[in-house]
């Protein structure tokens, strides 16, 4: 049983929150890390962790074609090349570019392990983690991707899903055709059709498309809090979420 980490940030975004998020890294298993062009220096380097430039190759060529032609429709809710500075008044959820850069990163990650066939279970973790104990395989797959489930999310009736951590089983026979069908949302631009553009939203819509009758993993299943349900999932006993700039800003979780 093979099981993949993946994140992204560039230097900036090192520099605001994710630094917590490496420094602190202490699971087993392999973790891939998208940039921009730039790597941190101020980290041992470890035979587990690896770096993956996305703006490289066929899928470097397929983000820049998407933001080019999504542009004439984006809502820009960050300062232009300040990611942590938010522009105040703006609809985030029809910024499609501030959020394409993971699901260009977890579906380019995906597809590749597929077809080289170098994972079984891979899983998405938003940079704004901090990680508090290690875990085994085992408890990682009896506690966030049961085997016979094809993805674990965390999910919010009254809201659309938290996407800061989503799991992928690569052994059930669903799981890739989602991920295409994910990323085609983007190369195809089909998701400017929908009323949001976040990937949150588009996951959404894309799950419940194309995953329907497919057996998922809810890991939220008695949510108390929508803004932040991460206490309320079992990553809570490995890993703090520090959502939203408040938490960032700390450095560490809110009550």
């Amino acid at each position: 049983m093979r099981i993949a980490i993946v994140t992204s940030f560039n230097k900036l975004l090192y520099e605001y929150y994710a630094h917590r998020f490496l420094h602190s890294y202490n699971w087993e298993f392999d973790l891939h890390i998208y940039h921009e062009g730039w790597t941190p220096s101020d980290f041992d380097i470890r035979d587990n962790i690896h770096y993956i430039d996305i703006n490289s190759g066929k899928n470097g060529n397929q983000l820049r074609r998407f933001q080019n032609k999504v542009g004439y429709y984006n809502v820009a809710s960050t300062v232009n090349g300040r990611p942590d500075k938010i522009i105040h008044g703006t609809d985030y959820k029809k910024d499609a570019i501030r959020f394409s850069y993971k699901v260009f990163a977890k579906t380019d990650f995906i597809l590749k392990s597929h077809i080289s066939n170098s994972y079984d279970y891979v899983f998405w973790i938003d940079a704004d983690v901090i990680f508090k104990k290690p875990i085994s395989k085992r408890d990682v797959i009896k506690k966030f991707l049961p085997k016979e489930y094809a993805i674990s999310f965390i999910h919010r009736p009254t809201y659309y899903s938290e996407c800061g951590f989503v799991g992928y089983n690569l052994t059930h026979d669903s799981t890739i055709n989602f991920v295409r069908k994910f990323r085609e949302q983007y190369t195809s631009l089909q998701l400017v059709k929908e009323k949001e553009w976040h990937d949150s939203f588009i996951f959404d819509c894309v799950r419940d498309k194309w995953l329907s009758g497919y057996p998922q993993f809810n890991l939220s299943p008695q949510i108390k809090k929508v803004g932040n349900p991460w206490p309320d999932t079992p990553m809570a006993e490995y890993m703090d979420h520090l959502k939203g700039k408040a938490r960032k800003d700390a450095g560490e979780m809110l009550k």
